[in-house]
């Protein structure tokens, strides 16, 4: 897998193009920050004695709360994984529209709840065995996000072929990701707005990265 021509061609989509990509992760960030302020406690600030700070001042959150709280916390994570089915149809020249997001959760909200409560139990147990292999699975259902979205696979078909396709990829994936933490590093010294740059930049580059996986297991 050639990792730079992969990031050299996420750049060249990205130029010009960067808010097409933000914009719906930013409206998703928008409904969760609205919802999540809407159920939990309400916290009075001008109150509270700062200079005895104390932990159990903070308003505990009642069990409907908390129960709301989990189900806005699960469907912003369908949505999150629904956005790349609008993020493939980016990368590949085809239109996208939010719409592309609503008709993924409508079509597949099951499944990728599914998908992600399979991947997240099973990652779970290998890393309580120690945080290598836990990181070993990660990178085997890396690709669990886009296959889901973009296959007509069940879950536990998804998982097995996400672990298909990373087989002998795993390292050169680990790898990809690692030469995206300087301009993490950098993120701090422009008080956050590198992000603009980065995000989509990073998100093309997911995206593309699985498109080419894809090809060589077809």
């Amino acid at each position: 897998m050639d990792r730079k021509e992969i990031k050299e061609l996420a750049k060249q989509k990205v130029k010009g193009n960067k808010w097409k990509i933000l914009w719906p992760l930013l409206v998703i960030s928008l409904i969760s920050g609205i919802l999540n302020n809407f159920i939990g406690p309400d916290y009075d600030f001008n109150s509270m004695d700062f200079n005895n700070f104390d932990l159990n001042s903070f308003p505990t959150p009642t069990p409907i709360q908390s129960l709301l709280s989990t189900l806005v916390t699960i469907i912003i994570g369908i949505a999150n994984i629904a956005y790349y089915k609008y993020l493939l149809n980016f990368v590949r020249g085809k239109e996208c529209e939010f719409n592309d997001i609503i008709d993924t959760i409508k079509a597949k909200w099951l499944q990728i709840l599914l998908v992600e409560i399979l991947t997240g139990i099973i990652i779970f147990l290998f890393s309580l065995l120690l945080v290598v292999p836990g990181i070993i699975k990660a990178l085997a259902y890396s690709m669990v996000g886009f296959l889901v979205v973009d296959t007509d696979l069940e879950a536990k078909e998804v998982l097995k072929k996400s672990k298909e396709m990373m087989n002998g990829y795993k390292w050169d994936y680990f790898v990809f990701g690692l030469s995206f933490i300087g301009w993490f590093i950098l993120l701090p010294f422009t008080l956050g707005i590198l992000v603009i740059w980065l995000l989509p930049y990073l998100m093309v580059s997911m995206a593309l990265y699985y498109d080419k996986l894809k090809e060589l297991n077809s």
